[in-house]
Formats: structure tokens, sequence, C-alpha cells
């Protein structure tokens, strides 16, 4: 996903992201910056944010930096994502900031950390990306 296919597309980098209300706000090789209104579907049983709310914004933030890092003529996959959450989330507006934290060779790792209104750190998480050889031919 290019930055200009995520702008084309109001902010939202896939359909997934879409779905969630998940819009990029910023986007370089430096960092990825998205917010997220808290809305009662992104809710679990207990009314808090869905832990998987968290991955799927850690796993967005993240790839699309090491995209950006990788370069945008070629594809990364993500091949791991830990995503610790540390505080419970009932309502308001969620913001992640990734940052790249290590490239060797094709592995791009790279970092998100989710904050509500007050600034308080909900959730972090670490994605480890391979960028894709080209086809051959």
């Amino acid at each position: 996903m290019t930055v200009d296919r995520v702008v084309e597309r109001g902010g939202y980098a896939g359909p997934l992201d879409e779905t969630l209300g998940l819009l990029v706000v910023e986007a370089s090789e430096q960092e990825v910056v998205a917010e997220l209104e808290v809305t009662d579907k992104l809710k679990q049983a207990y009314g808090i944010v869905h832990g998987g709310v968290y991955c799927s914004i850690t796993e967005t933030v993240c790839s699309m930096g090491a995209a950006l890092t990788a370069g945008l003529e070629n594809q990364v996959v993500g091949v791991s994502n830990h995503t610790r959450f540390i505080r419970a989330v009932r309502d308001g507006r969620l913001t992640a900031r990734a940052r790249p934290v290590d490239r060797v060779g094709d592995h791009i790792t790279w970092q998100s950390t989710i904050t509500d209104e007050q600034g308080r750190v909900v959730a972090q998480g670490t994605v480890n990306l391979l960028k894709l050889s080209p086809p051959a031919g």
C-alpha cells in the first residue's frame, strides 16, 4: 500500500482499517501515526477495547512503516506480531505511533505505542517483517 493509495482511500490503509475506523494521519520512514475513535463495535464482552484491535493497529502502522523503509517498489510481510495490553480503554480516541527499531538485510523491525486521550500507554507492540524478493523474470 503506497502513501498515495492511503490518501486516496481517505486515510485508510486497507479494508480492515476502514472497518475498524483506523485513520493514518502521518507516514514516513521515521514514523507512522494513526488514530482510532473507540466505538461499541470494537469492544469485547466486558465493554473494553478488544485485544485484537490493538494487534491490528500495531500490524498496520508497523507494516506501513516497514514498507516505506524497504521502498514502496518492494513488498513486506509480517512474520511476527507481539502486542502487550497495558491499560483497559472503554471510550475516547486512541493514537498509535510506530517507529523503526532495526533492519538487518531483508528483516525489518518496527515498534508501536498506542496511547489514550490522556497520553497514557494502553498497548505496545513489535512487528518483525520480511522484505520479499521480487519475482524472477
